[in-house]
């Protein structure tokens, strides 16, 4: 408790300083300055953000930019509608300093009859799908969510997958027909620009050209679009009455949530889509549940989950596959067999108010085999040479062994497949031979006609299958034996590759990829220490193509 130099001061730990004051040390909490809290004009709240320190913080306004079919809030809150189908960027920085650009890309369309077209949203090397189900890539690969590198962390349900690049705070929320994209104020304010606006809580310049121009949100849209693709439109059909009712009025289900998020801009959007058919048409999905979901996703990041397609009377209930129960508030990382998997991601944790995530998940005493095959299993202990999990009880023959899920153990036991053992006949008789054959694992002999050399039979190699052939010997007058190797299955799975193995005639199929079968039934191949993302429907670009 000695110090030398009076009024020295010096951070000790939880946030509180030492004073040096007439040789003895004394401790007070760190001084912070006082902070308000700004208005956000996008009606977001305030965030805290922490200084260096980690002890002090100010209030900020988040940008936050979403978008749901056809309709835009940027990220001063500036709410239009653009229905055109062509690539554009939404984000750009005005000076690069972080080198990232988001872009949509709203080209393939769904059906030829339909004017809704899936979007893609591209950042930097990854590419965001969602036909018909989310899937995520990086570089042309699949990855499987949960899954990080030194530049970005991807995390997914069913239903959404959320793009992490921690280096900046930025996130990318993605879902089949919405998406929303979070900026930091301390890191982008006034540098941005595209088609979610300048992110700097001002709404007088939130809509401007390249050049800088300001001008009306849906008319300067068009002017962000990526060069060198052709741009089609579609035509809007003119609002002819009122929506009479309305979702997130207070006492309704969003009552908690109407506080915190404006509800104006999605009740605007039910009135133009959900009532007077003004919308974009997207087949066999209610377009008023689209602006439900996106309401409550954007109150789920805010801490504030609800359970609310229950009391749409089945109008915007999501499905789960068998095997599968629906939760409004899950697991932001679903826990997997991979122990590994779930320390990385933080797994099976409990989530907190504020980290949840909507979807499907494995119903209680049942664990996710791994996120590559989405199966739900009541043991983790056993997977087969496929890397497919197998069930307690579960047999399966693997290069020759006789393997089992043991049910006391829960691990794989496996045991040589016996041979039968078998004398070698005599086939000494004139114009027999021995002839052996093999199934791969276990060799049979039998007496066959063929040619003998004195009292000696002949017998043919190990590897071979011979048979008496047509043509005879003009000396002996005993057809000749024909003997060829014999023709070992070198046809293997996908994922599989042929490989001899030393003192057997036949190889043997050893893995050398993964295999995964999507939801919508397509098969993907994919290399050891490679990683693949399929999403369908929204796509991000950033400036370089690689990590």
């Amino acid at each position: 408790n000695y110090c030398e130099y009076h009024n020295e001061s010096w951070k000790i730990d939880n946030c509180n300083m030492a004073i040096c004051t007439n040789g003895t040390v004394k401790t007070k909490p760190f001084s912070c300055s006082f902070v308000e809290k700004p208005v956000c004009t996008n009606g977001q709240p305030p965030v805290k953000v922490y200084d260096d320190n980690g002890c002090c913080f100010h209030y900020d306004c988040e940008c936050v930019c979403t978008v749901w079919s056809g309709h835009y809030n940027t990220f001063d809150g500036v709410d239009y509608v653009f229905k055109q189908l062509c690539k554009y960027y939404l984000v750009k920085e005005i000076q690069y300093k972080y080198n990232l650009s988001i872009m949509l890309d709203s080209h393939r369309c769904e059906t030829a009859n339909s004017t809704f077209c899936p979007q893609a949203v591209i950042v930097k090397s990854v590419i965001v799908f969602p036909l018909p189900v989310l899937q995520a890539f990086i570089n042309g690969k699949q990855i499987y969510p949960a899954y990080s590198n030194h530049y970005l962390s991807l995390f997914s349900t069913d239903m959404a997958i959320t793009l992490m690049i921690p280096s900046i705070q930025t996130k990318i929320f993605y879902k089949t027909n919405s998406f929303s994209i979070y900026l930091p104020y301390d890191l982008f304010h006034g540098n941005t620009e595209g088609q979610c606006g300048t992110c700097d809580n001002s709404q007088i310049n939130e809509c401007r050209y390249p050049n800088g121009e300001k001008g009306p949100c849906n008319i300067f849209a068009p002017s962000w679009v990526v060069p060198g693709l052709p741009c089609e439109t579609t035509t809007i059909p003119p609002t002819t009455s009122t929506c009479s009712a309305v979702f997130v009025y207070p006492s309704s289900i969003f009552e908690e949530c109407a506080s915190v998020i404006p509800a104006f801009p999605y009740i605007s959007s039910c009135e133009i889509d959900g009532c007077n058919g003004g919308g974009i048409e997207i087949p066999h999905i209610n377009v008023t549940c689209i602006i439900l979901e996106t309401y409550a996703d954007l109150c789920a990041e805010k801490g504030i989950c609800i359970d609310w397609r229950n009391r749409t009377n089945g109008m915007c209930e999501h499905r789960c596959p068998e095997g599968k129960v629906y939760k409004a508030c899950g697991p932001a990382v679903e826990p997997t067999c991979n122990d590994r998997y779930n320390s990385m991601f933080n797994a099976g944790s409990s989530p907190s108010s504020t980290d949840t995530k909507e979807g499907c998940f494995c119903p209680e005493d049942t664990t996710l085999f791994n996120q590559v095959y989405d199966e739900c299993v009541p043991a983790c202990d056993c997977t087969g040479p496929d890397g497919k999990p197998k069930l307690p009880g579960e047999t399966w023959i693997s290069d020759c062994n006789n393997c089992t899920c043991d049910m006391d153990s829960m691990s794989v036991v496996c045991k040589r497949t016996p041979c039968q053992t078998m004398k070698i006949p005599d086939c000494s008789e004139e114009g027999q031979v021995l002839v052996s054959s093999s199934d791969g694992c276990c060799t049979q002999y039998i007496c066959g006609p063929g040619q003998s050399s004195g009292t000696t039979p002949f017998v043919p190699g190990p590897c071979q299958e011979c048979y008496c052939g047509p043509h005879m010997d003009p000396i002996t007058m005993v057809n000749i034996i024909e003997c060829k190797p014999i023709v070992c299955n070198t046809n293997c799975s996908e994922g599989f590759e042929y490989q001899e193995v030393p003192d057997q005639c036949c190889g043997t199929c050893v893995q050398k990829s993964c295999v995964f079968i999507a939801l919508d039934k397509s098969r993907h191949v994919i290399e050891v220490s490679y990683v693949e993302v399929l999403v369908f429907h929204t796509l991000f670009k950033g400036i370089t193509d690689n990590f």
